[in-house]
């Protein structure tokens, strides 16, 4: 989705993959209605039966809160933060008794920028994230979600281009929600992000950054599990955009993996590298595909190992950006 806020020079644009089956429970690590941000639970019900819903937002620093809605059948219903919970940060989970699909939207700076992600299914003792930067002028934050009515230790991993970063491990609360500034962690670097806790948890990744026409972002949920095989549907290289793939290898062994490009318009176009173990790859679709739209494909081609893969895809010299997980199989 692209949109231009009221008084904005430039546009800005979010999106986010799709899930292939709607469920009962879904988890929402990010989330504001403080530092001018406003935000916005979107429920799909698929269903011919009207959906009743729970909304719990767990309130960093002061605990949950839970709301009922509904969501009438074939329908969609949109909730605002603000006016459930008033001026907080907060991760959101939805309880419905019938299976529904779960995103969340946020706006800041009368909507010159904004995010979107799809929300995760169930916790997991593992989380990756393959974007995040703390160069370029980017300002990464980890959002983690502790659904669990017991406190939760949690150590977070950051994996840059030459190897992991370990923060020091800490203890979140019962159905609460921590915020991380990765930048107080690694210094002017590329990372990926592993997070671990014995307690199921759920973590997402917001990014921000200004090239001076105002502040933009984009953010995505993370993965319980690497896979094999990735498929991000958009990419482009044409008309001011660029567009990048990060590939994860949280391995402790190299993983060999081929990239390709699907063009709207003539052959696919493939490469193949080496990821070493803890790693993360940025991969520019402009050195393979100069002036295009083209969806990715990332496969593991050894006989062993997975990886975690997002894209990211920016417009004119980074006024606004775009970023999401892709679809997976193994």
């Amino acid at each position: 989705m692209t949109w231009t806020g009221a008084g904005a020079a430039v546009p800005e644009a979010h999106s986010s993959v799709g899930v292939t089956a709607p469920s009962k429970t879904w988890f929402l690590p990010e989330g504001s209605a403080a530092w001018g941000f406003e935000t916005w639970t979107l429920v799909q019900n698929p269903g011919a039966q009207e959906a009743h819903v729970k909304l719990t937002y767990m309130v960093e620093g002061q605990g949950p809160k839970s709301l009922d809605k509904s969501v009438p059948a074939f329908s969609r219903a949109t909730f605002s933060m603000e006016g459930d919970v008033g001026g907080a940060d907060a991760s959101i989970k939805v309880d419905s008794d019938q299976p529904v699909i779960a995103e969340r939207s946020m706006y800041r700076n009368d909507r010159r920028e904004g995010s979107c992600s799809v929300g995760a299914t169930r916790p997991s003792g593992d989380f990756y994230l393959a974007e995040g930067s703390t160069a370029w002028g980017f300002t990464t934050y980890l959002l983690v979600q502790n659904p669990n009515a017991a406190p939760a230790d949690v150590t977070v991993f950051y994996l840059t281009p030459t190897g992991p970063i370990q923060e020091k491990p800490f203890t979140m609360a019962a159905n609460s929600r921590k915020t991380i500034r990765v930048n107080d962690f690694v210094k002017g670097s590329d990372c990926s992000i592993q997070v671990y806790s014995p307690s199921p948890v759920i973590a997402e990744r917001s990014m921000y950054w200004d090239n001076g026409t105002g502040e933009a972002c984009h953010d995505s949920i993370g993965l319980a599990q690497p896979h094999r095989t990735f498929y991000l549907p958009d990419g482009q290289t044409s008309a001011g955009w660029s567009t990048y793939t990060l590939v994860q290898n949280p391995n402790e062994s190299e993983v060999d993996i081929k990239v390709t490009y699907l063009p709207a318009s003539g052959k696919p176009v493939s490469f193949t590298d080496t990821l070493p173990p803890d790693t993360r790859r940025t991969y520019n679709m402009a050195d393979k595909i100069k002036s295009a739209r083209a969806s990715v494909q990332v496969q593991v081609v050894g006989p062993s190992g997975t990886v975690m893969v997002e894209r990211s895809m920016y417009l004119d010299n980074k006024s606004a950006g775009t970023d999401t997980i892709g679809g997976y199989s193994d």
